[in-house]
């Protein structure tokens, strides 16, 4: 299941991406410390965030809160299940 291992708020606070997939069901977390918010980028297809950006299917920002946080779980995982569908 996507999430499961998504870092806590500390690993965004600190200006780090975080990228997983499932198949060809691909999101990036993109932090922005000045704003602290965390933006989601989906994509689906075999190849990675800097080779689909033009491929971004939907787009998400989130506060960067425990949250937050749990908003763009729920978020990737809503989106997960409707491209399966």
């Amino acid at each position: 299941m996507l999430c499961m291992e998504l870092p806590q708020i500390m690993w965004f606070e600190n200006d780090n991406d975080y990228t997983e997939c499932d198949d060809l069901f691909h999101y990036i977390i993109l932090p922005d410390t000045e704003e602290k918010t965390m933006t989601v980028k989906i994509w689906h297809g075999e190849y990675c965030y800097a080779k689909s950006k033009d491929n971004v299917v939907s787009e998400r920002t989130f506060m960067m809160t425990n949250e937050g946080r749990s908003e763009m779980i729920e978020y990737i995982r809503n989106e997960d299940s409707e491209y399966r569908k």
